[in-house]
């Protein structure tokens, strides 16, 4: 199973059905390949077992609680994640080799965050940046939302995709090094009960219980040709949820907005691609306006309020 990537071919090896479908599934919006150019694939053989295997010996050189350690010997980096599974990242053979246990699939988000994970820092090395946004495109400019859980960067990306705007990820769109332009990144769209109970068409997706927990599901299933492959940076927007009767925005100087992106953008184990990652990120702040935008209920006039931002720094 090959499936290109901006003209990279990321190639799946498992024996295990699970991980052949969410793999198929997440990467649908791709297309296909049977050949590929020489040096141009990125290998990952994933597979799944019962328990997750044991971390390496010694102290990880960064860890984030108990979500992610990484344990580096170059050119391998090993990400250990304690409640799912582990990624062997070999820079030198652009090969990941994993191991994952069946929640990593069964847990809304998690596996792809996991394949992204892994590819981030083999993308970074051919001058694609991952950064964690939503970003939707109109008329060839794109919207980043960049924030936390929470923020409300789901919400108002399906506000814009619902009203025409164009699907480049859900949450991990590539910045290209070589123009600064935003380039599509696949996945599925996860959202709490609360988000798909605000857009009619996704009513059929509530769950039948009353657990809060995010359903995912595939944004072509719903909304028809709703990806495209890239865009240029239009406007860089911070949603927030605030007790408001209308969206409010604020301007960000550029400093400002480098310095709420970092920590959606910057992983900071890499150490040898920081210096061309902020260099990039400088590049796109000092000519992408951006905003903190105070998110009230009314989500119907949530694109109409983004496309005047575009328009207005034309």
């Amino acid at each position: 199973m090959r499936f290109d990537l901006h003209g990279l071919a990321l190639e799946l090896d498992s024996n295990d059905t699970l991980v052949r479908e969410r793999f198929a599934a997440t990467f649908a919006s791709r297309p296909l390949l049977d050949r590929v150019k020489e040096g141009a694939t990125l290998y990952l053989q994933l597979d799944l077992r019962e328990t997750v295997t044991a971390a390496p010996d010694g102290a990880p050189v960064y860890a984030e609680r108990d979500l992610i350690h990484y344990y580096i010997t170059p050119p391998i980096i090993v990400a250990h994640f304690p409640r799912y599974g582990q990624l062997r990242i070999d820079l030198e053979r652009s090969m990941i080799t994993g191991e994952i246990i069946s929640a990593a699939i069964t847990t809304y988000g998690v596996f792809e965050d996991l394949v992204a994970i892994g590819l981030s820092p083999l993308l970074r090395r051919r001058g694609k940046f991952l950064i964690h946004a939503f970003a939707a495109a109109h008329e060839g400019q794109a919207a980043l939302l960049v924030g936390g859980i929470g923020a409300g960067k789901t919400t108002t990306g399906i506000a814009l995709v619902r009203a025409g705007w164009q699907l480049l990820s859900n949450d991990s769109p590539l910045l290209d090094a070589a123009t600064t332009n935003v380039l599509s990144y696949p996945g599925l769209l996860s959202a709490y009960p609360e988000t798909l109970q605000r857009f009619p068409e996704l009513h059929p997706l509530l769950p039948g219980t009353i657990e809060r927990h995010k359903v995912t599901f595939s944004a072509e299933s719903v909304y028809r040709d709703v990806w495209t492959e890239s865009a240029t940076p239009g406007v860089i927007l911070f949603p927030h949820v605030e007790p408001i009767s209308e969206h409010d925005i604020k301007p960000l100087t550029p400093p400002e907005t480098l310095r709420l992106l970092l920590p959606h953008a910057i992983e900071r184990w890499d150490t040898e691609m920081i210096p061309q990652h902020l260099a990039l990120l400088n590049q796109l702040v000092a000519k992408t306006p951006a905003y903190t935008l105070a998110l009230a209920p009314d989500t119907a006039s949530l694109p109409d309020l983004v496309r005047r931002l575009l328009s207005a720094d034309r």
